[in-house]
Order: structure tokens, then C-alpha cells, then sequence
């Protein structure tokens, strides 16, 4: 996937210089429909250090002062470090594009650039999409409303591709390699095809996407956002790094922008809006008497940004949500988990399936006919109590507050017992274990 930036610059008499464009280093959605006043996708003018060139590119408006485009779009070729702030002009979003002179776009916005931050290691090396190819931008005020609910998770993400969902591109430009017409945001549709890890020394997600109806991205779209949309919400995906301008399969790569959350947050952070956990860690879930039980542990990354956490089924429903680190629903399989944080952003895994609560049978001691009980502490949220009964059902003692003893003891007549143990749970009383070895009262 190719990325063809540089324009170059056309002298005017008007008392100052104009920088004229080129086809293919336009941002270019192929037989795209125009979108003018489109919220999704900001333009991004970076001038050329020779005072005769600018690069376009498109930039999601993730947050009102938060931009995702890709990483080289603001580096120079050969480069590993963003370019100077003051060469970057960020332009409100769904407006024609602009005259450009050698002191900038006409008309720009007031905003400026405060931060630009790269994927990892990202060098630009080579005119093909390399890894890490994505940046985030900060802004010193806002540049306008975004119009994105929040990034998809890793599981939407790979849910949308499984299913080869339709998505939307938003880039700005021209409508072919030949159009000289002026650059205006266009809208395109895209099957999502795949999602690949590790290619390319990629630390993220790369995602890759099919043109529908003859569209296309062309080299020099970059940055531009894809997202899918439902009733209910718009999930940024992530932005467009490379295309062919062909219309065959698997032209647009990207990235997914929830797999660099290491690049994310910070940039979150120097916004002021709240950072993004990564998926819950350690999931367990078990099934008892018609419901399951999912408990998990705090994420590792943003765990102080968590609000609250949402199992959901298959169809994306969310079946319970929780502010504690465990939480019980009907039988459903499969379920996802994800953790939330003020703003509704966070990153989700898949569950395990679920197994049955299996409580161990009681250890025993014996002196004389005095027998003393002792229970392996239950692998599950929440445990009242414990119940030690016999081979009868009869209930032999019990355990009645497990925080301050997990010991009982009875006296039993002579006889010849097998002991099981059950536990209390807010779901009710778990099976009984299996039976201990036969304890013989003389």
C-alpha cells in the first residue's frame, strides 16, 4: 500500500505564493460521494521545509482536541521524529479544501498543534505502509464536536471483520487520479476484510478493507478515519494509512487505534479527558443452577480510569454491568468483557466458557468422635458460608462467616461417614463436592 504526499508549488501574481496540488497526493476517496459538512474527518496541511511544497492528509476528530491520522503524514521521508509544530495546520472538518500559500492555508482554523505523537519505533522509510504506522495530535482548544461514540474495542473489531462488515471511510480529495477538481471530503464504502497482528513489526492491529461499488482509497489518502455505524452509535475503527486507488480486495490498510492505547493515553492525558483501560485480566466464569458468573481482574493498563465494566452476549447486548470486578446473568455463551471509563471508551476480551462450581471435599481430623472440618476456600466472588453434610444428606456442621474461619467441628456417634461440602452463594448453594474418604468412629 502506497502513500504519494508532496505537492507542489505554483507561483501567482497576487502578492503572495500559492501552493498548487497534484492528483495523487491529494487525500482521495475513488468515486467517493462529497460529504461537505462531514464531522468525522478533519484536514491536515503540513508544510515543506523548502517553503515550496505542503502535504494533505485526513485526520480523524476522535476528541474535540484529540486527531488520529497516520504517522507519515506528519514526519518526513526518511525520518523517525514528527515535524515542527508550527508546520502543521489542523482545519476544521467538512469544509472544501483550502488555498494553500506559503505561510499556510488561507482561512485556516485558530487551533494550533501542541503534541504530535508517533506509533512506535514508526520511521518513514519507504514510500509502502510500514508498522506503526499511525500519530495522534493534540490541539490547544477544540476543533470541533466529534462525531465518533467511541473507538471500537479489539473484539467489535475482529467481529466486524468475521462477519466482512460494511464500514465507511471518510478522506478528502479528489474522485479519481486524473480529477483536478477542488479537494472536497467524500465518503467511500469499505467491506472490513481482516485483521493481522505482528505484521510488519506492527505493535497494533492492522486492519485491512475491501472497496465497494468501484471505491477506493488513492495513494495519498492517509489518516482518514473508518468507522461502522449503527443505530445507536458511530465506532471509530481506526484511520487509513495506505491504498492502491484499483478497486481490488484488500486495498485500504490501517490500524486499529485501540491496540496503541500506549500511544493513546498520553495524548488523552495532555487533552484532559480521561484515559482508556485495556481489557479486564484473569476472566473466570462458572455456571450453577441456570446462571453464570464472570469475575475478572483489574486491567493492566489505566486501571484507575475504570468506571465500570459490561459483560455482553453475542449480538453485542449487554447482559449486566458492573462497578465491582465480578458480576452474575443468565446462561449465555459466548460473552464478552470490557472496561469503561467515564467517557464510555475501553478495551474488551473474550470470556472463557463457563464450567461448573466445583467445591472440594472437606479436609477431616479426627480425635476420639470429635471430627473437625476444614474447606478449601471457593474459586468464586462472593461465598457466605460453607455446609459439610454426611453420606445422608444430613448436615453435619456448618461454616457461617468464611472471613473469620473456614473450621467446623461436630461430635458423631460410631458409625462410618463420608463427608461433602457445599458453599452459600448470592446464586444459591453450589453442588455438593465429591465425598471424602470414609471416616470410621469406633
Amino acid at each position: 500500500m502506497v502513500h504519494i504526499r508532496r505537492l507542489p508549488l505554483l507561483t501567482l501574481t497576487l502578492g503572495f505564493t500559492l501552493i498548487a496540488s497534484s492528483a495523487h497526493a491529494m487525500p482521495t476517496i475513488m468515486r467517493g460521494t462529497p460529504v461537505l459538512g462531514d464531522g468525522h474527518s478533519a484536514q491536515l496541511i503540513v508544510m515543506g521545509t523548502d517553503g515550496r511544497s505542503f502535504d494533505s492528509c485526513s485526520a480523524a476528530v476522535w476528541k474535540p482536541r484529540v486527531l488520529i491520522t497516520a504517522a507519515h503524514c506528519v514526519t518526513d521521508t526518511g525520518s523517525s521524529q514528527a515535524v515542527a509544530l508550527n508546520r502543521v495546520f489542523a482545519l476544521a472538518p467538512g469544509a472544501p479544501g483550502p488555498v494553500v500559500s506559503s505561510n499556510g492555508p488561507l482561512g485556516g482554523s485558530r487551533v494550533h498543534v501542541t503534541s504530535i505523537a508517533l506509533g512506535q519505533a514508526y520511521a518513514h522509510t519507504s514510500q509502502f505502509v510500514v508498522g506503526n504506522d499511525i500519530a495522534v495530535l493534540v490541539l490547544d482548544s477544540d476543533l470541533a464536536p466529534t462525531s465518533f461514540t467511541r473507538l471500537a474495542d479489539r473484539t467489535e473489531i475482529q467481529k466486524l471483520a468475521d462477519a466482512k462488515t460494511q464500514t465507511s471511510i471518510v478522506g478528502y480529495g479528489r474522485t479519481s487520479t486524473t480529477d483536478q477538481s477542488q479537494p472536497l471530503p467524500r465518503t467511500g464504502a469499505f467491506t472490513l476484510s481482516d485483521v493481522e497482528a505482528n505484521r510488519r513489526a506492527t505493535d497494533g492491529l492492522v486492519i485491512w478493507s475491501t472497496p465497494v461499488d468501484s471505491s477506493d482509497t488513492c495513494p495519498g489518502d492517509s489518516g482518514a478515519p473508518q468507522f461502522v455505524t449503527s443505530a445507536d452509535r458511530i465506532l471509530l475503527i481506526g484511520e487509513v494509512a495506505g491504498g492502491n486507488c484499483s478497486g481490488q480486495s484488500r486495498t485500504a490498510q490501517g490500524f486499529a487505534a485501540i491496540s496503541y492505547l500506549g500511544l493513546l493515553n498520553p495524548a488523552l492525558a495532555a487533552a484532559g479527558y480521561p484515559t482508556i483501560p485495556s481489557a479486564p485480566t484473569s476472566l473466570r466464569t462458572t455456571s450453577m443452577n441456570g446462571t453464570d458468573t464472570l469475575w475478572w481482574s483489574a486491567p493492566t493498563t489505566s486501571p484507575e480510569s475504570v468506571v465500570g465494566y459490561e459483560v455482553r452476549d453475542a449480538a453485542g447486548a449487554i447482559l449486566c454491568a458492573a462497578t465491582q470486578p465480578y458480576c452474575s446473568f443468565p446462561h449465555a455463551e459466548p460473552l464478552t468483557l470490557r472496561s469503561v471509563n467515564a467517557q464510555g471508551e475501553g478495551d474488551a476480551i473474550a470470556a472463557p466458557a463457563a464450567t461448573a462450581v466445583e467445591p472440594a471435599p472437606p479436609k477431616v481430623k479426627r480425635s476420639g468422635s470429635r471430627i473437625t472440618f476444614t474447606v478449601k476456600p471457593l474459586d468464586y466472588p462472593v461465598v457466605t458460608g460453607y455446609r459439610i453434610t454426611d453420606q445422608r444428606g444430613r448436615l453435619a456442621c456448618r461454616i457461617v462467616d468464611p472471613s473469620v474461619s473456614l473450621s467446623c467441628s461436630v461430635r458423631e456417634p460410631k458409625g462410618r461417614y463420608r463427608f461433602t461440602t457445599s458453599a452459600s452463594t448470592p446464586q444459591g448453594r453450589t453442588p455438593e463436592s465429591a465425598p471424602t474418604s470414609v471416616v470410621r468412629i469406633a
